[in-house]
């Protein structure tokens, strides 16, 4: 039987390619048919909205249509970095990888891990991973009504790890999770069944949409009124349009009504979940 592979997994495949210069060979272990010598890792690392009153913070994964870099600076930063490393090294794997963050994403993880937290195993533990990493924010003074989290759900990894794992953590420390998404043609044309959902996404991508509190969902043609953007000119747009999108919902008296009004001006489709 042919398999059918998501957007989202043969962007895991590529993801790999490039990262390797970044992190080393040695750090760095392909799946194969053996588990024998492997070990599933996630590394998450933040830096915080420092805003008064209202926070954003922006989840992304390793591989993404988002320039971390070029973020607004009211945004936080929390990236999560699923891999599969060698066992019998894992401490210089680990250095590799935050080496990596800090290089791509601009974050340092810290030493003492007051900014980041890692996982080591199969990758059904995480959530418990990162639900303990956030339990502190749920002591934060900021009012859970006023903390949104803003989740790129066109970034993947390489392992089984989902956005849809992660995403009832999220709403347990944020008031408001927001879900951004990324409709391409190319894919529905090369299997229209398997891309059946609204707006050109797959049945997956539209539950973990459904799973947000809002959702919205961008195309080249919504960002640019072009139908084929080239890889650069889509990442900044899409960056442009995430900060847009946050500054509406902080600047406006409530979350939902930021959004819309950013929302309408940038993505395909938008709403609140159904």
């Amino acid at each position: 039987m042919n398999k059918i592979f998501s957007r989202r997994q043969i962007l895991a495949q590529l993801a790999a390619a490039p990262i390797l210069s970044a992190i080393g060979y040695e750090a760095y272990a392909l799946p194969s048919s053996s588990n024998d010598g492997l070990t599933e890792i996630c590394l998450f690392a933040w830096n915080e909205s420092k805003t008064a009153g209202r926070t954003i913070d922006l989840w992304t994964a390793r591989c993404g249509s988002i320039d971390v870099l070029r973020l607004s600076d009211q945004l936080g930063r929390f990236i999560v970095w699923d891999d599969i490393i060698s066992d019998h090294d894992e401490g210089r794997s680990i250095g590799a990888i935050k080496s990596a963050i800090s290089r791509w994403f601009g974050i340092l993880p810290i030493m003492n891990g007051t900014n980041s937290a890692t996982h080591l195993g199969d990758v059904r533990g995480v959530p418990r991973t990162l639900g303990c990493a956030l339990a502190r924010f749920r002591n934060d003074e900021t009012p859970l009504t006023d903390r949104i989290a803003i989740v790129d759900l066109d970034s993947c990894g390489v392992t089984r790890l989902q956005w849809r794992d992660l995403i009832p953590c999220l709403k347990e420390v944020y008031g408001t999770v927001v879900g951004l998404d990324y409709s391409d043609p190319y894919f529905n044309e090369f299997d229209p069944a398997y891309y059946s959902a609204p707006y050109l996404m797959s049945e997956d991508s539209w539950r973990t949409l459904m799973a947000c509190d809002y959702w919205a969902v961008a195309s080249d043609n919504s960002l640019s009124r072009q139908k084929d953007l080239c890889a650069e000119a889509r990442v900044t747009l899409f960056t442009e349009a995430l900060n847009d999108l946050s500054a509406m919902i902080l600047q406006a008296d409530n979350v939902e009504g930021g959004f819309v009004l950013g929302a309408r001006k940038h993505f395909l489709g938008y709403g609140p979940s159904l």
